[in-house]
């Protein structure tokens, strides 16, 4: 009588952790590393040199270290903390630096945007997707006058 009992009652207490597991086994982390790499143009050509910045955007909830990248001779960057090229997914408001050698004079052509060196106030902001590599491409055109 008593093993009659027993069996129904371990079998709905099994059924029951197995119902409270989040997922299961096979499920992967929702928030897993991610990379960040792309390419900055300035008035249609690669920018020669400049950083890239990405700072966790505090309105969106995203919080943490600023992450940069330099832009290569060919304008693409990648971003790395420290040495590591992975990075927390979320929102991040972005700032485009060019090379301050290369930054042209107004008598030598467009001059490159300040304002873009300031994440709060360059107006971009991009999401960091969880478990791919993003893709960010940014091109900087400024009226010639």
């Amino acid at each position: 009588m008593l093993m009659r009992l027993c069996v129904p009652v371990v079998a709905l207490v099994i059924g029951a952790a197995v119902v409270a597991l989040p997922g299961g086994c096979s499920r992967k982390a929702p928030h897993g590393p991610t990379t960040v790499r792309g390419a900055v143009t300035f008035q249609g050509k690669p920018l020669a040199g400049g950083v890239v910045v990405f700072s966790p955007d505090p309105d969106r909830g995203h919080s943490g270290k600023p992450i940069r990248g330099n832009v290569g001779a060919d304008g693409r960057y990648e971003l790395r903390l420290a040495a590591n090229t992975t990075i927390a997914p979320g929102w991040y408001r972005v700032a485009i630096a060019a090379a301050p050698s290369l930054e042209p004079t107004s008598a030598l052509g467009p001059v490159f945007p300040l304002k873009l060196a300031r994440p709060d106030m360059s107006g971009l902001v991009r999401e960091v997707k969880p478990e791919q590599e993003n893709v960010f491409e940014f091109a900087v055109e400024v009226p010639v006058s």
